[in-house]
């Protein structure tokens, strides 16, 4: 099973910085989970919510109005992933607005760094898996009504092969039909020690979790200052 940092390890760091994703392989995650969203200036950076921390709609700020709201230097995707370009990233698309940078940059990295590129906006993975020769995976919040509804327009698309599920709406039996069907599942949200261990047990390809201890790495405690 594939463990990666949920946004990097923010126990410690700032989530989705890269003192964060130093830190998380540093404790022996295989990769990494990220966001992209693009600021007013037109870059591709890394940060999960929709708003900044006084409110303000994170499209509507250049990155050096983000990152000073923030409280740190808010990275771009292009230096979280030259920074670490062995590491297995799992690229979240938040937005359209983000596609047409994301795009240009992963073209030219996609052959020397793992990507897996995925969204909860579906038509974002679509478009990236018929374009760029990256994996691809669908994130998924909610139970489907059955796995046709589910896999329409993807059956064809080689690179659109993987699934990332909301541990809440896990099925077991949806996850053996789509996996004789030849996709992968990866899982968010995993609370607990029994939550951890039964994706493990179960077979689960990927874990996206913020709990190192609970999948057998030893969290450092942080350096002092």
């Amino acid at each position: 099973m594939r463990l990666l940092s949920h946004r990097g390890l923010s126990s410690q760091h700032p989530e989705n910085t890269i003192a964060a994703f130093a830190a998380a392989l540093s404790v022996g995650f295989d990769g990494l989970e990220t966001d992209v969203r693009l600021s007013a200036d037109g870059e591709a950076i890394l940060y999960h919510d929709r708003l900044s921390p006084t409110g303000q709609a994170v499209a509507g700020l250049t990155r050096r109005e983000l990152s000073h709201q923030a409280g740190y230097i808010v990275p771009t995707l292009s230096e979280a992933l030259e920074a670490f370009p062995a590491a297995f990233w799992n690229v979240e698309l938040k937005t359209p607005a983000c596609m047409p940078s994301v795009m240009a940059y992963i073209s030219s990295v996609q052959h020397k760094t793992p990507i897996l590129l995925s969204s909860f906006c579906h038509p974002l993975v679509f478009e990236a898996a018929n374009t760029l020769d990256v994996y691809c995976a669908l994130l998924l919040s909610h139970r489907p009504l059955s796995v046709n509804t589910l896999l329409e327009g993807t059956i064809h698309n080689p690179r659109l092969r993987t699934l990332v599920w909301d541990f809440d709406i896990l099925d077991p039996d949806f996850l053996l039909e789509t996996r004789q069907l030849g996709f992968s599942h990866y899982v968010y949200g995993a609370a607990n020690q029994n939550e951890h261990q039964w994706c493990s047990e179960f077979g689960i390809d990927g874990l996206i979790t913020d709990y190192p201890s609970m999948v057998g790495l030893a969290s450092k405690p942080p350096l002092s200052t």
